[in-house]
């Protein structure tokens, strides 16, 4: 469930991750950067216009920026990652561990989004198993890796339900993060046969993987972001969510004028013609 807050705080992580200035949106939006903060702030209403704006300049899906999860959409980003099957390769043979996987992680969804299955687990890419019945969900809180070489004499994890449930002995996983430090979901391996896995050299690798991924999920989400469809069914559905979001029927947006009054526009928004050649060019040199 989003809200105000989270709407406005994503805005602002999502450009401090871009090394976006204020100014930058406030010239795309076609308002002052004092105006823009307010945005930021939670202190404007902002319209679905503005939304797909800002959604635009910050290359990001809108339901990202709303705090929503689209599963479907993230497994395919990671199958559009060609390093993924390798680097699952490595870490079977490196570790002789016989399943490992990337997971979409939410609070109530775990997700399969590329396999090698090496002990015919079963589980392909799109496949979902309980959360509740995951470790995983317990790292979505945490945000630490788990690390078991040996299930049976763990003191931890012996008698826990996930390894009861799927007959595993040995098991790793550890946090993926988006470039903009939100959590996106785990590297994970497990095998029926106790390995070494508690070691500076297999919890390093398992950690530059997880950033390698990251590092390629938010360059296939660049290249790939959606603007939502601008139909009068969305967009009366996004105004209907953006109203009982904030309370209030959002205002309508300024539109910047592309004609021969864009000097005129400019100066209305406090800036200059040659300072919006500036911000334009130069993105993230001015206020944060």
């Amino acid at each position: 469930m989003y809200n105000s807050k989270t709407l406005a705080a994503n805005i602002r992580k999502t450009r401090l991750m871009r090394n976006y200035s204020q100014d930058y949106l406030a010239f795309k939006l076609g308002m002052s950067q004092n105006g823009y903060s307010k945005i930021e702030l939670g202190y404007s209403a902002l319209s679905v216009d503005n939304l797909m704006i800002i959604a635009s300049a910050l290359e990001v899906d809108i339901k990202q920026l709303l705090g929503e999860a689209d599963i479907t959409a993230d497994v395919d980003k990671i199958n559009h990652i060609s390093i993924c099957q390798n680097l699952l390769q490595v870490i079977c043979r490196t570790t002789g561990m016989g399943f490992a996987a990337i997971a979409r992680v939410t609070e109530d969804r775990w997700v399969a989004c590329s396999v090698r299955d090496e002990i015919e687990f079963g589980l392909k890419p799109g496949g979902e198993l309980p959360i509740v019945s995951t470790i995983c969900n317990e790292i979505r809180q945490s945000h630490k890796a788990v690390v078991i070489d040996h299930v049976a004499t763990d003191p931890v994890y012996s008698g826990h339900h996930t390894p009861l449930m799927y007959g595993f002995q040995s098991y790793i996983s550890v946090p993926i993060f988006r470039q903009d430090d939100t959590f996106f979901g785990t590297l994970c391996a497990i095998d029926p046969k106790p390995a070494k896995l508690n070691n500076a050299e297999t919890i390093g690798m398992f950690t530059l993987f997880a950033q390698l991924i990251s590092f390629h999920l938010d360059a296939v989400e660049r290249q790939t972001f959606r603007i939502e469809p601008t139909d009068d069914s969305r967009r009366a559905e996004l105004e209907e969510r953006l109203t009982a979001l904030l309370g209030s029927r959002p205002a309508q947006p300024y539109t910047q004028s592309t004609g021969p009054g864009k000097l005129a526009d400019v100066q209305m928004c406090g800036y200059t013609n040659m300072q919006m050649k500036i911000i334009n060019k130069a993105p993230g040199k001015f206020h944060l």
